[in-house]
Order: C-alpha cells, then structure tokens, then sequence
C-alpha cells in the first residue's frame, strides 16, 4: 500500500543509541493553534516503520493526531546491533518516544496515548504499566506471556527441543561470550499465512533482519506484561483479537483482558489470522480495529 509522504524524518536517543522516526503533524494545525493529544505507534516483533507500520499512523493523522512512529533499537534505521531482540531495551524505546513527542511543538503533554500491535501491543501493555503520562491505551494481537506464547504454538516435543536448545545457547553465550544466531521462522514459529507475510513483505526490505540471537528468545520468555497489567487501571485500555491468529492464539489476548481493570473492552475481529488485522492484508477486517480504536481515543484521549 502507497502512501504519500506526509511525516518528517526525525530521531531521538535512547541508551545512548540514535533511533530514527517518522512525527506525522496534523495537516490542519498551525503554530498557535491549540495543543493536540499525540500518539506513539509501535510495531510488532520483526516490524519496521517502513513495511507495514505506515497504515495507522497515516489514518490517525488524518483524524487529526500528531503521531510519532519509530523503528526500535536495533532495527529500520535506528542504530543498535543487527538480531538483538530485547524488550525491556525496546520499552526503554517506547518511554523516550514520549518523550519526545511531548517535546513537539503543538502535541499536549497531558494527552499522550499508545497504538500497539503484535509485540508492540505488548509494550503497549508493559509500558503503559509503568509510565503514567500515558492516559489511553490500544493493543493488538498482542502477546502477554511469552514463555506461554512460544509454547503454546509447538508441540510438546517441540517445545522441549526448543528450550534445550536456549538454554544450551544461553550457557554457551555465558560462558565464551559466543552467540548462536537462529532463522527468525525459528524463534518465532510461523504457520502458513505468517511465513507468506515474512516472505512477501519483510524479506522484501534491505532492513529486514533475518536472524536472531538466542537471547533475544530468553529474553522473550521472561517479558510478562500480564503480570503488570492491573497497574494500568483507571486508564482506558482497548484490546483488539484476531478470531483465527495461529501465530499469537486469543488465549494471549484473553488472558491480559482478565487482569487489566477497568475501564476495558475487548474487540472481535471475525475469522480473521494474525495479519489479517493489518490493512495491508485485509483492509476490511483492520477497519474494524480503526474505527474501534478511533471512537476509543475520541472518548478518553
């Protein structure tokens, strides 16, 4: 999907490292005019501004948003080591985002929210646990365990393989400072339409990161944002589910719903798979989300 270049290129730093974003300024604002509420848009586990993280960030600033969409460290254009897949550094990303949107000219302070999806609907979570300038939260197909999440899509045999083969990278790591790189497929275990997805879409990008080191998935199984998520409460949260996603069951979804306090709602998105929720794929079904999440940030934000 094309989209015309309505964003200007900016960056900020985070852990010493320079991040690359795109700020989205609300057509209709001017210098002068009234402050508007900001949204930080964040992407799912292998995604980049540049791939599919374009279509929300367009329509939000067509409803007359500032918006702030930035590769993590690591990833896109944002400085860091190629394959490092960490989320308490990637959270660390997403509070100095606020950051910095606060700083932009027009943008509210006390009117910031979070657009999460796939693992950035995680962060959505975890972040919003910790950081209060945050009043209004949406989080898609999100994943809330990731132990549980990287189990619950192998088989028993699989699974154990699996965590043998981390925990022998893990040592290894530990004690001669080596790494062992794993096919993302691997990691982050891909049905079908989650394979299709990668290979249509991500490998086609120059910045696409094809490996990942075996902490990035020790790592993942010890980010937990169902444990902090009852801290969240009383900002909003929305929460979006895909009907048929293979790659991040609805258990995932459901389980951080239960522990989130009110106010809350959850949103079907019918016979639809993980990506299906992305415009790219299926405009029809990401309408859903779009119009939700719209009325959602009109109520709170």
């Amino acid at each position: 999907m094309d989209y015309p270049k309505v964003w200007d290129e900016v960056s900020f730093y985070s852990n010493g490292l320079k991040i690359a974003a795109w700020l989205y300024r609300p057509k209709d604002w001017k210098p002068g005019d009234a402050p508007r509420p900001g949204v930080v848009v964040l992407h799912g586990y292998t995604g980049m501004k540049t791939v599919y993280g374009m279509d929300v960030p367009q329509w939000l600033w067509e409803a007359g948003y500032f918006v702030l969409s930035h590769d993590y460290p690591g990833f896109g254009d944002s400085e860091g080591e190629r394959g490092r897949h960490r989320p308490l550094e990637q959270a660390q990303s997403v509070y100095d985002a606020v950051t910095y949107l606060q700083t932009v000219d027009g943008v509210d302070p006390e009117r910031i929210a979070y657009y999460g999806s796939s693992y950035g609907g995680s962060h959505a979570i975890w972040c919003g646990a910790f950081d209060e300038r945050v009043k209004v939260i949406v989080s898609a197909v999100m994943v809330s365990d990731g132990e549980r999440w990287m189990r619950s899509v192998r088989r028993p045999h699989e699974w154990a393989a699996f965590k043998k083969r981390i925990e022998e990278a893990e040592t290894k790591r530990v004690l001669t400072g080596e790494k062992t790189m794993i096919p993302l497929p691997e990691v982050m275990l891909t049905d079908p339409h989650t394979q299709s997805v990668i290979d249509g879409f991500h490998a086609r990008s120059g910045l696409y990161n094809p490996l990942y080191d075996g902490e990035s998935a020790a790592a993942n199984m010890r980010y937990k944002p169902e444990w902090v998520a009852h801290r969240i409460s009383p900002r909003p949260v929305l929460m979006v589910y895909a009907e048929d996603d293979m790659l991040v069951p609805f258990e995932e979804q459901r389980s951080v719903y239960e522990a989130l306090g009110e106010p809350k709602k959850l949103v079907r998105l019918p016979k639809s798979q993980h990506y299906e929720s992305y415009a790219f794929c299926r405009p029809d079904i990401h309408e859903i989300q779009k119009r939700e999440a719209l009325a959602w940030y009109r109520k709170y934000l």
